[in-house]
């Protein structure tokens, strides 16, 4: 069997030949210095080695193996804190975080918007079905849009003593410029989901301006 050396392919390899047994090319290691890369810069189990198998390629290989499919869960696990920070939480683990807290999100709202939602969920909650709650939902969902909530209020009372039938409770969302419809579904979708639920309410948006007549 005839063999031969060379550095072709970006590296030292040693050929064998054989008839019948086709071509084996294999690349030459001499200790840790010629292991596979760790999948990370811990190397916390090369490490931990004694030293008897750290000078060992076999024993180095082993582990380099094995750290290759660790350090990835390490990774994991290790920047797990952040994967439930509502600033740095993929998207897929930012909807889990909204179902735990019981805040709908809406998905035609930027990838921040959502985020800053779910950072002032427990505030939300807090005053949900309140006149502050809704007018702070506005402004989470709708940063650059001027909202406004205004409550008719009203007081009931009687001369004689006779039962008064009060009138349902409403309110009106003013929006101090034009929006398209998209944007108005938008808003409408979200007073009615963070206004009080015997609330009745009406949205006025501002007309966009006519423009004069060709003269």
């Amino acid at each position: 069997m005839a063999q031969s050396t060379g550095n072709g392919g970006g590296g030292d390899y040693k050929t064998f030949a054989g008839a019948g047994f086709g071509t084996l090319m294999v690349q030459l290691a001499a200790g840790s210095k010629e292991t596979p890369k760790s999948a990370s810069s811990r190397a916390y189990l090369r490490d931990g080695l004694p030293s008897l198998y750290a000078e060992g390629d076999f024993g180095m290989r082993f582990v380099g193996a094995l750290e290759t499919l660790l350090d990835p869960i390490v990774a994991m696990l290790d920047s797990l804190p952040e994967h439930f920070d509502p600033d740095y939480a993929p998207r897929d683990i930012l909807n889990l975080l909204s179902a735990w807290l019981g805040v709908d999100l809406d998905e035609s709202q930027a990838i921040a918007v959502q985020r800053d939602t779910i950072r002032r969920a427990a505030e939300l909650g807090r005053r949900r079905g309140t006149k502050g709650g809704l007018e702070l939902a506005l402004s989470l969902a709708f940063p650059g849009v001027p909202l406004r909530v205004e409550d008719d209020g009203g007081i009931v009372w009687s001369a004689d003593g006779q039962r008064v039938e009060s009138k349902p409770a409403q309110f009106v969302v003013y929006c101090d410029k034009p929006v398209t419809e998209d944007v108005q579904a938008a808003i409408a979708r979200c007073i009615e989901q963070f206004k009080p639920v015997h609330t009745a309410y009406r949205l006025r948006v501002k007309a966009p301006k006519k423009k004069p007549p060709e003269s």
